[in-house]
Order: C-alpha cells, then sequence, then structure tokens
C-alpha cells in the first residue's frame, strides 16, 4: 500500500506540460493573487537560451510581471507603479535539466529565486500592492495569446507580444489564485492552448 502511494506521489509531481514555441504556443491559468505578499514558483526545462515563461498584469495599467530567459539567465521584470525593476539569476539554464523559480513578494521588496540563488529589489512608490484582482489578467505561460495583437492597450507591458515563445517543459506551478489565498498547484484553465501534456521523469 506505501508502495502505491509513493508511487502515486511521484506520478503527480512528475506531470509537466510541454510548450513547442510555435505562434499559437502559450498555456493560461487563473489569477495570480500576488497582493502585496504573494508567492508564485513552478519549474521549467528547455535546451533555447531565450523565451517568454511567464507573463501577468493589472490588465493595462501599469503593474506586471515578466518571466523570461534572455541567454540562458533568467530575467525577471516587474512594476507596481513606482518604475520597472529588473532581477536576473543564473546562467546556462538552457541545460535540459529542470531549475526550479521562486518570486515571493513582501510589500516594496520583490525576491526572485533560481536553484536557491536569489536576488532581491526594492520597489519605489508608497503603493506596492499588485493591480486589483478582479481586473487583473490571466497568468500566461509560454507565450500571449495572438487576440492580444489587437488590443494592446490591455497589457501593462505591450512588448511582451514581441518576446520569443518557450519552447520546453513546465511543471508544479504553484501560487494563491485569491487574495489572500493559500498557495496551491494550478492546473491550466479550460479556454487555454496546451500544446501537449506527458508524463516525463522527476530527474
Amino acid at each position: 500500500m506505501q508502495r502505491l502511494v509513493l508511487l502515486a506521489v511521484l506520478v503527480c509531481h512528475a506531470r509537466a506540460f510541454a510548450l513547442d514555441g510555435s505562434s499559437n504556443s502559450y498555456s493560461q491559468f487563473r489569477k495570480w493573487g500576488g497582493g502585496t505578499n504573494g508567492t508564485l514558483e513552478f519549474e521549467f526545462k528547455t535546451d533555447q537560451p531565450n523565451g517568454l515563461l511567464l507573463y501577468t498584469d493589472d490588465g493595462g495599467t501599469y503593474d506586471f510581471f515578466e518571466i523570461k530567459l534572455v541567454e540562458g539567465a533568467l530575467r525577471l521584470r516587474y512594476n507596481l507603479g513606482g518604475g520597472a525593476q529588473i532581477i536576473t539569476v543564473g546562467k546556462e539554464l538552457n541545460d535540459g535539466h529542470w531549475h526550479k523559480v521562486q518570486v515571493q513578494r513582501h510589500d516594496d521588496r520583490t525576491i526572485l529565486t533560481v536553484d536557491g540563488v536569489s536576488q532581491m529589489r526594492t520597489s519605489r512608490g508608497k503603493e506596492f500592492n499588485f493591480g486589483k484582482f478582479e481586473t487583473n489578467s490571466d497568468v500566461y505561460i509560454g507565450g500571449m495569446p495572438k487576440w492580444y495583437n489587437k488590443k494592446l492597450a490591455l497589457l501593462a507591458l505591450p512588448s511582451v507580444i514581441f518576446e520569443p515563445r518557450f519552447m520546453g517543459s513546465v511543471r508544479n506551478l504553484i501560487y494563491p489564485d485569491s487574495e489572500g489565498g493559500t498557495a496551491r498547484r494550478q492546473e491550466t484553465r479550460p479556454k487555454d492552448h496546451r500544446v501537449s501534456e506527458s508524463l516525463i521523469s522527476i530527474n
């Protein structure tokens, strides 16, 4: 019985979805309850040095969070209304192995951690809440829906449309999907475009 339970846990942990990097490739998830003290984490693996991993914003005003690979390094660019900040962590992350990403928010401080290595930035201003939950966008993984091309005003960071799409696998996307909620593993929304899903090894 214990072996069966362990096997079920390993299979659940190992489930990942693959994105092929094509022009229609992305996956869509529930809104992030980022608030002022929200957390978000996921794992990815790829052999490509560039690609948009995650994007979410406040519906087109100021606030956004963009996570992407730039020449093998992980870059978080974000704005909480007081000006954009950039945090870069890691190198050669396009090595085909799994890497764990964590974003932690503590009022004016934002911490990016990749495989246990952290960098922190402090935002300017007086108000550090991530948008308004009711009007924030969903969380997009791997790329943006094409319909945004005709509605750039709905994006706080319109240039995200031109980022190369992520080609690789993602798993264990965990964050609170309500204001003040508890972080939990997220499932793709019914209207998402997920290229493929497969069980893969946890190594």
